[in-house]
């Protein structure tokens, strides 16, 4: 009896013990089992991502420069401030418009001029950077100009599907300015390197990446720029307004963007853009 007794005792505070150990497991489990959710949803995997197109304009955007150029690198920081990714695609820059404008499987394109035509089918975000042309030129060939009467007789490099403003492009459209076209804004530097064009316009900032990244140092030391700026104006991303989300990732861009500049990492961008670091590779500095 005394056995019996004693056993059925020890039965008793054994059980109590395991079913404290199983409640306390339990417990850890499910605590752990929260804990693993909470880092899922954190998770980049699982993060909200917009689909971008894009364009080769080095340093702004390029699929060869660091961060994929500095308005890239912009467009991406604001969007990870607010929890959204950012997938890039690169085009040729019509194509690029187009397929943003369809918003069938890309949402948005960066980085564009305020254009009429964009906005009468895209909203825009806050201007990421500011843009203008200016004219290069050989230095052993002076120029001057006023206006775009002072282009007659000079033969000036374009690149095609580039938009140089109502004015300029009405010029040509009338046949008032004798144009080449050729494919891209490194093509056109090497001309004027060789003398075989005597000016082309380009943003100051993209031309001297560009002739960085192209040209041999003496290629380089062979080209200057004429002051005078046209068609200033700045450059944004663009969301379709066939987007169903068109206005959220405005709205989520815009707060980005706000934060990033109050972080001071925007004016720390701007300074890897004055010191090269979004050209598509190192070179000569123009003086």
């Amino acid at each position: 009896m005394y056995g019996r007794q004693k056993m059925k005792a020890f039965d008793n505070s054994s059980l109590r013990y395991v079913t404290g150990c199983v409640r306390r497991t339990v417990g850890v489990v499910f605590a752990l089992l929260l804990l693993s959710a909470a880092e899922v949803q954190r998770s980049p995997l699982s993060a909200e991502t917009i689909r971008i197109t894009n364009g080769e304009w080095q340093p702004f955007m390029s699929e060869h420069s660091y961060q994929f150029g500095v308005n890239s690198h912009i467009v991406a920081e604001a969007f990870r401030m607010e929890g959204i990714d950012v997938e890039w695609g690169f085009f040729p820059w019509k194509r690029s418009y187009q397929i943003a404008k369809t918003c069938q499987s890309w949402h948005a394109s960066a980085t564009w001029w305020p254009a009429q035509e964009t906005l009468e089918s895209f909203l825009l975000g806050d201007a990421v950077s500011e843009t203008s042309f200016v004219f290069f030129h050989r230095k052993d060939r002076p120029f001057k100009w006023q206006t775009f009467d002072d282009l007659y007789g000079l033969v000036v490099g374009t690149t095609l599907e580039y938009d140089y403003g109502t004015d300029f492009m009405s010029r040509i459209e009338n046949y008032e300015l004798n144009v080449e076209w050729v494919a891209d804004d490194e093509t056109n530097f090497r001309k004027l390197a060789a003398n075989r064009i005597d000016v082309f316009p380009n943003d100051l900032t993209v031309g001297l990446a560009q002739i960085r990244a192209s040209l041999s140092p003496d290629e380089a030391g062979s080209i200057t720029y004429h002051p005078k700026e046209f068609e200033k104006s700045t450059l944004h991303l663009i969301v379709s307004k066939q987007c169903d989300k068109a206005e959220y990732f405005i709205e989520k861009f815009n707060a980005g963007f706000k934060k990033l500049k109050e972080s001071g990492r925007f004016d720390a961008m701007q300074k890897d853009l004055a010191n090269g670091v979004y050209d598509g590779k190192g070179g000569p500095q123009l003086n």
